[in-house]
This record gives C-alpha cells, sequence and structure tokens, in this order.
C-alpha cells in the first residue's frame, strides 16, 4: 500500500508547501522516505507508537534522550480506508509545527487516495484493453467474451464500428492527457476507448439509424475538437458498422483506412477506399517493380512527374493543364514528348495513361521516393 516510491512522491509534494524536515514510515517505524535522506531506512521508534496508538503524538527536545532515532516534532497516523498504513513526522519546535499537523495529514491522505484511484483505474484500463484484444483478435471458436462483457457492463450484442485515432504524439498515453482526451469525445457508457499501440487509441462507437452521416459528422467534430487544443495533428481511421462476431472485420478496415489517411485527408473511411484495395495488398517489392517499369525514368526529372500528375488531374485536358501549370501550350506538347521517349509510353493513350495514374498513386503513398536531381530539361 505505502511504497517507498509513493512515500517519496508525498515528501516531495509536501515539502512543496512546508519547509521543515518531513519523514514517512512504514507501521513498523522504519523510514521510508524523508527530506534528509540520511536518515532513511533507520528505525524511528515515535512511529511505531504512533501506529499503535492511532492519533497525533508530540516528541519533544527530552524524547530525544531516549527514543530511538527520532527528532522533536509530531507524528501522525495515516489512514486509509480507516486503516493506519504508515506515518508521516515533521521535525520542529512542537508549538511551532502542531498547527500545520492535520494540513500535513490530509494532504498525506489525499495524495493516496489520489494514487489508489490512479491505480485502480490503470487496472480496469488494462482489463478492458485485454478483453478489446481478445475480442478482435481470437478466432470466435477458442473465445468466449459473453461473460468478460457481463463484468465489464458492456452489451456485445450492439453494433459498433471501430475507429482507429494515431495522435502522433505518445505524450497522449500519460493519464492525465488521456483523461482530458476521453473527456472531450463525450462516449457514451456502451462505447470503448483503448490505448492502442504508440499514440494510437482504438474507437468503438455506438452506430445509430443515420448511419454514415452521422459517424462522419462526429469524426469531424471529434477531429476539429482536438486539434483545437493538441498541436499534433490527428489522423482518423473508421470501419464500418458491424455486428459483435463481425468486429475483428471493421477493426481491419478502421487499420487500412489510417494507413491512408494523411496530412491533406486526415478522417478515412474504408468503405470509400476504391483502387486503394488493391494497391494495400500488392507487396512492397511488386510495386517499387511496377514504379520503375512505368514512371521510374522519370524521377531524375520533377517537372516531367509534376507535368504529368497535372495532366491526370485535369481530366486529360491539355489546355487546362497547361494553364494550371503557367506554361505554353507547345511546352506541354514538349514535356509530353519527353515523357513518352524517357518510359516508352504514351500519356496520350488511354492504356498507358491509366499505368501512369496507378504509378502516381503507389509513389504518393511513399513507396518509393523519387530521386531528386536538378532539373535538366
Amino acid at each position: 500500500m505505502l511504497t517507498m516510491t509513493l512515500a517519496e512522491k508525498i515528501v516531495n509534494e509536501v515539502k512543496k508547501v512546508l519547509t521543515e524536515e518531513i519523514i514517512i514510515a512504514q507501521t513498523n517505524g522504519t523510514i521510508i522516505a524523508a527530506t534528509d535522506e540520511t536518515r532513511i531506512g533507520q528505525f524511528h521508534e515515535g512511529a511505531y507508537l504512533t501506529f499503535f496508538e492511532g492519533q497525533k503524538r508530540i516528541l519533544t527536545k527530552q524524547d530525544e534522550q531516549h527514543m530511538k532515532g527520532i527528532k522533536a516534532g509530531i507524528n501522525l497516523p495515516i489512514y486509509f480506508e480507516q486503516k493506519v498504513i504508515g506515518v508521516i513526522g515533521m521535525t520542529g519546535n512542537p508549538l511551532h509545527v502542531s498547527p500545520f499537523g492535520e494540513i500535513l495529514r490530509k494532504m498525506t491522505e489525499l495524495l493516496i487516495q489520489e494514487h489508489e484511484f490512479f491505480q485502480e483505474t490503470e487496472t480496469d484500463e488494462r482489463h478492458l484493453e485485454a478483453f478489446v484484444f481478445d475480442w478482435l483478435h481470437l478466432p470466435e471458436t477458442c473465445m468466449d467474451i459473453t461473460e468478460k462483457a457481463k463484468q465489464l457492463q458492456i452489451d456485445v450484442e450492439q453494433p459498433r464500428v471501430v475507429v482507429l485515432i494515431d495522435c502522433q504524439n505518445e505524450s497522449f498515453m500519460k493519464q492525465d492527457q488521456y483523461k482530458a482526451m476521453k473527456a472531450m469525445l463525450h462516449l457514451t457508457n456502451q462505447e470503448i476507448i483503448v490505448r492502442w499501440g504508440h499514440a494510437r487509441f482504438l474507437l468503438m462507437l455506438q452506430t445509430t439509424a443515420d448511419g454514415r452521416e452521422a459517424l462522419q459528422q462526429r469524426l469531424f467534430h471529434i477531429y476539429a475538437s482536438l486539434a483545437a487544443v493538441y498541436p499534433s495533428k490527428m489522423l482518423i481511421g473508421a470501419g464500418k458498422p458491424a455486428a459483435s462476431h463481425l468486429m475483428k472485420q471493421s477493426f481491419h478496415q478502421a487499420f487500412r483506412a489510417l494507413k491512408l489517411a494523411h496530412a491533406d485527408t486526415p478522417i478515412v473511411f474504408d468503405e470509400d477506399l476504391t483502387l486503394e484495395l488493391f494497391i494495400e495488398e500488392v507487396s512492397q517489392e511488386t510495386k517499387e517493380m511496377f514504379i520503375d517499369r512505368t514512371i521510374g525514368p522519370l524521377l531524375p526529372y520533377p517537372e516531367l512527374v509534376k507535368t504529368l500528375r497535372m495532366l491526370l488531374t485535369s481530366d486529360y485536358s491539355l489546355k487546362h493543364a497547361a494553364e494550371a501549370m503557367h506554361v505554353h501550350i507547345n511546352t506541354l506538347h514538349y514535356r509530353l514528348k519527353r515523357i513518352q521517349d524517357l518510359t516508352t509510353l504514351d500519356p496520350k493513350r488511354m492504356q498507358d495513361a491509366m499505368l501512369f495514374y496507378l504509378a502516381l498513386m503507389l509513389l504518393e503513398h511513399n513507396t518509393k521516393k523519387p530521386v531528386k536531381q536538378p532539373n535538366i530539361l
């Protein structure tokens, strides 16, 4: 209950407001924390007697002559749940330090209560994290989540949607920030949030009759609320609503959507993904090989890559692409000819244009970064 670490924390907190020497002893009289560190480990007879008496004990200069390990001052029993769990002492003239006795006791007991509440909260959160992990990873055939769900007062029969939030800042793992963030989300008692790796959180939100529109509005609100308070850029991936036995699918969808979220599109819904579904299934080696065989020869020439991208985003309108890049139409024709010469693919041919489009998508997903060299057009 009263560990050395906790006792040291209490001493450090108390000495911020009191300048007198402080000691904390276990019920057997052993000092486990003190402003004078040379006293740690010593036997304090006054603390030992205070534990048995269960009330404040004043120690005088005369007591110093015949009691072991004491200094004049006061000793007070530390109570938790109506039991004495230790003793805290303040050194000094008893007439001077006694008025601070109740303040000292109350501060100490409040710090212990806060610590215990934190420990209980952490334990509850660890149980919840373990439950969610089992729910999303273990095969149905070897898992019975019903009993665990009852203990946690969770109705697993309700449909939910899995949402992953990447805060990109590990300070959110700290209990105070985590608690503050949870309060901002306004979750119902049947909605779940757990820490999910470094700077990531997993939500299991209830679904409503409004479906996608309501979820979208809620996630935009969550993103805006967090972004207004915390400087780090949030990324959010959302799966599709699912029944209890399909929650694993919603989780994998949210994970896939989160991988595709970026600064320009911080909230991604898996159901909006189309071509990205295939891209995610392709191996890294195959992606790099595809880039090499298509736009690889263009990578040393940033202007050609930019030209190709602009043409594709301008719906293949040469006029609009040239205007967007502020170049003459003849310059655009020249660049397209250079692209064809370097790649042997004709950007004006639909089949080759599709290959260029796929290659640019792969490039944007950071599968292979372009080589930056001087523009020699």
